[in-house]
């Protein structure tokens, strides 16, 4: 029973330790500014990332900038479609 409480303990212990040695690694990291957020850099999302593609799409055909936007993403649609990006189903 006692070796068994024993064991436990030094296996808490060293979880301690391991716990103690990733915080303070996360606190250098903090420190030195690496981490997006510290510097106040602006995240990206996944939504972004997707309209600067439609951004890139629409500066290359500046024509049509002045169609409407339900246009505009149909003709958007329709390349990523004759491109191969689009997710399909297939039957």
């Amino acid at each position: 029973m006692l070796e068994a409480v024993l064991v436990l303990l030094s296996l808490s212990f060293l979880t301690l330790l391991v716990i103690a040695q990733r915080l303070g690694r996360i606190e250098a990291v903090l420190r030195a500014g690496r981490i997006e957020g510290a510097g106040g850099a602006k995240k990206s999302t996944r939504s972004e990332e997707r309209s600067g593609a439609f951004e890139k799409f629409l500066s290359d055909r500046p024509e049509l900038r002045q169609k409407p936007k339900s246009e505009q993403f149909a003709a958007f649609r329709k390349w990523r479609k004759e491109q191969g990006l689009n997710w399909e189903s297939k039957p």
